[in-house]
């Protein structure tokens, strides 16, 4: 698409002249022509950042472009380095994609000139047109491809595996990692059909951040999937943070949204494997749900404990995970079990204890009494410590903690 609207943005400065520039809806920028005399500082702006600055976008937003039909002329404004220039809607079928761009400083284009402008906008909408066209339909392959990849059925998932590849959709490059952005709904109405449009529109994004062939995505009824290869994570590990920023961008509606919870698998050494990853993302967000201090992001590879207790369901580790040791020590003193949790995830170290709690070495050691005292373990016998420390984790994990 890119190559075909520059055709169309050269064509039309050398019938014209003067420079001619291309812009989606968002005034980022999709094809600008060579310099062509004329200019001004926000067009070299614009073609250093790929995108109009903010205040530049805020301006056009003032001037309603959204609701032009045909070529409208803008005025200068000094103060962000801006000569008239005039601005033809990209449309086709009605359907708005963006808007080309002539610098007119003398306000010296004719009628012609403008109806030329205005034939080439109407080529670019074609070809933007074919484009979304296009990518739909690729999107709702893909889609079928990568619910496919993460079934349980092995055979499934070794065939959608081959189609992705052999189809171009995915380029295999080793390790593939699974990245799930799930949102947390303020009230009972949950997720519903705009939702996901946001979702998709979230994960299109990072998809043209991460170029042809480098991300397989799919919305599911309450979250968002993105297939991603493990280098590509390594290179740029602010991604989940991005996917997370990007979804609650445009959700909106931040009244109705708790949050966006972005939970990452580990790698999955093959495509087809890619559901291992996918089922350890969507535990992670188990785990993070109710465990807050995970929240908002998570790896399964820094679950700990709660990697191995959050395979299963939450209510079969309430018949048989919590000891009774434990339900002594909840009832007991809130306090104490802070201290039993912290002093057994540092293996017992009262020094690292004593420290991140703010106290004297002395009263960890008070405390880890009391603790053995109200329990009836005895938190010197390894087998009594797993004990303890397995139930903690799974009082977590069902919220009675």
């Amino acid at each position: 698409m890119l190559e075909e609207l520059q055709r169309v943005v050269d064509a039309l400065a050398r019938r014209l002249g003067r420079a001619v520039a291309v812009d989606d809806l968002d005034f980022r920028l999709l094809a600008y022509s060579a310099h062509l005399g004329e200019g001004d500082e926000m067009r070299a702006r614009v073609i250093l950042n790929r995108e109009a600055p903010p205040e530049a976008v805020a301006w056009l937003r003032r001037r309603r472009l959204g609701r032009a039909s045909g070529p409208v002329r803008l005025p200068a404004d000094d103060e962000l380095g801006i000569v008239p220039r005039v601005v033809v809607p990209i449309l086709y079928q009605d359907v708005r994609f963006g808007y080309l761009w002539l610098l007119d400083a003398e306000d010296s284009l004719t009628d012609e000139q403008l109806g030329l402008a205005s034939t080439a906008a109407a080529d670019a909408g074609a070809i933007c047109f074919r484009e979304r066209i296009v990518s739909q339909l690729r999107t709702a392959r893909e889609g079928e491809l990568v619910r496919d990849l993460l079934s349980e059925d092995e055979q499934v998932r070794g065939v959608a595996s081959a189609r992705l590849v052999e189809g171009g959709l995915f380029a295999p490059r080793g390790d593939v990692t699974v990245v799930v952005a799930r949102p947390l709904p303020a009230d009972a109405d949950g997720v519903d059909e705009d939702d996901r449009i946001a979702l998709q529109a979230a994960l299109t994004m990072l998809f043209s951040r991460l170029g042809d062939r480098g991300s397989l995505r799919l919305v599911r009824p309450d979250h968002a999937v993105l297939v991603i290869p493990t280098a590509t994570l390594r290179r740029s590990p602010e991604l989940p943070e991005v996917l997370r920023t990007t979804a609650l961008q445009r959700l909106g509606k931040s009244a109705k949204w708790r949050d966006v919870h972005v939970a990452t698998g580990s790698p999955a050494g093959r495509l087809d494997d890619a559901v291992t990853s996918y089922t350890q993302a969507l535990e992670a967000l188990r785990v993070a749900e109710v465990v807050p201090s995970f929240a908002p992001l998570v790896a399964h590879e820094a679950l700990g404990i709660y990697a191995l207790l959050a395979g299963r369901p939450f209510d079969q580790l309430g018949a048989h995970g919590v000891h009774p040791a434990v339900r002594r020590l909840l009832d007991a003193d809130r306090e104490l079990f802070t201290t039993a949790e912290l002093y057994l995830d540092r293996a017992g170290d009262a020094r690292a204890t004593a420290a991140e709690l703010g106290l004297h070495r002395a009263s960890v050691y008070h405390r880890v009494r009391r603790i053995e005292d109200i329990t009836r373990l005895d938190l010197s016998d390894g087998q009594h410590r797993l004990l303890l420390h397995l139930g903690i984790k799974v009082s977590r994990l069902l919220g009675l903690a």
